[in-house]
């Protein structure tokens, strides 16, 4: 271990535990801030351009929580705000035009970093410090919220269940969908996705490999069974799971977005490959998570197919949210891993997302004791 790589260690636990919200009075930065609040002892500090409405939700939460004035795009600022906290968890956004600003001035101070969102862009320019972000002992946990985030650590978890009630895999095929409120930032990340990718034939990962799907592969109409109910599905990838389908060399992967018309076809089409106005854009794509409607608000599920003993099996988890929760859960998870790593429980040093940052079993058992409805099954596959 080096020495500054001691000194650092030494002061994290010389000095309380700060976690800094950038955003931290937007709708995710509230639920992050009050989740934090009730399960940790540590200071938060919430940082945002409009001290104003910072410092009125540290008086909500009481004496623990305070504000400090923030210019996420100014670097002297980041940099005074980073190097008060020993996390910083990043809910301010759109990512295109944040980038990598947060993430460099957590790592210039030397602290842990959550992003809720991040993608790929964020991973991408990061990488380059990866090593020296593992030997200071510090973590980077990105996509760290609903989606992305449980979208892509569900099927993780599966997977790592289904290994030890299963000889061989055969495939893990993903199923998600949301008709929650999304920030005009989440959607303008869409819209940036969307016509980054443009329109590309339909892929699945065949044992690690990327491989074009038939037309039968491509939509498909399912039935989840209860909550979630039947749905036509269509194959729809991210960045985390197609890292996730890459990593997977023993199965197949294929991962699906509901579909809730031929209108929300067109709609992803039309984004993806028309230079249509921002904001008509963003319009656009919100009505199609309002379309989205389900007897729950979002879901992920994950079916493991494989045998055991000659036995054909299929191992079933998923995660749902009700009752216009999604904030709450979106705020969760980066509160559950600023919360582990304050308190040193096993969270991968280095830049990860967060499927590869935590351990699918012991963050499962956290997810379900802050009340997210998780639900899995094996039963013989027909």
């Amino acid at each position: 271990m080096s020495l500054e790589h001691s000194q650092l260690r030494s002061r994290a636990t010389d000095r309380a535990i700060t976690f800094g919200i950038i955003g931290g009075y937007g709708a995710t930065g509230r639920a992050v801030a009050s989740e934090l609040s009730k399960s940790h002892n540590g200071h938060i500090l919430i940082g945002g351009r409009d001290l104003a409405k910072g410092t009125a939700l540290a008086r909500e939460l009481g004496s623990r929580v305070s504000a400090a004035r923030l210019d996420v795009l100014d670097p002297h600022s980041l940099d005074d705000f980073s190097s008060r906290c020993s996390i910083v968890i990043n809910c301010a956004g759109p990512v295109m035009a944040l980038r990598d600003r947060v993430a460099q001035a957590a790592f210039r101070v030397r602290c842990h970093y959550i992003d809720v969102a991040a993608m790929s862009l964020v991973k991408e320019r990061m990488l380059l410090h990866a090593r020296e972000i593992a030997g200071l002992g510090l973590s980077f946990v990105l996509s760290a919220g609903w989606m992305p985030g449980l979208s892509e650590f569900l099927p993780a978890y599966a997977v790592a269940q289904a290994r030890t009630q299963m000889d061989a895999l055969e495939s893990l095929s993903i199923y998600f969908g949301d008709s929650g409120e999304w920030s005009d930032n989440a959607l303008r990340d869409g819209v940036h996705y969307l016509r980054q990718i443009g329109f590309r034939s339909p892929h699945y990962f065949c044992k690690g490999n990327w491989t074009r799907a038939k037309i039968s592969q491509a939509s498909c109409k399912v039935d989840l069974g209860t909550p979630v109910g039947a749905g036509r599905f269509s194959l729809f990838s991210t960045p985390e799971l197609e890292e996730l389908g890459r990593r997977l060399d023993d199965c197949d992967v294929f991962s699906y977005s509901y579909l809730s018309g031929f209108r929300t076809a067109v709609v992803g089409t039309l984004i993806a490959l028309f230079p249509l106005p921002q904001s008509t854009a963003v319009r656009m794509l919100r009505k199609i998570f309002r379309r989205n409607r389900l007897p729950v608000d979002g879901f992920v599920v994950a079916h493991v197919v494989g045998r055991s003993r000659e036995r054909r099996l299929r191992f079933t988890a998923q995660i749902v949210y009700r009752d216009r929760r999604d904030y709450w859960i979106n705020g969760l998870v980066p509160a559950l891993v600023a919360r582990m790593i304050a308190n040193g429980e096993r969270v991968r040093r280095g830049i990860h997302y967060l499927a590869d940052a935590v351990n699918p079993i012991s963050f499962m058992a956290e997810l379900r004791k802050s009340g997210v409805e998780q639900t899995e099954n094996l039963q013989p596959c027909q």
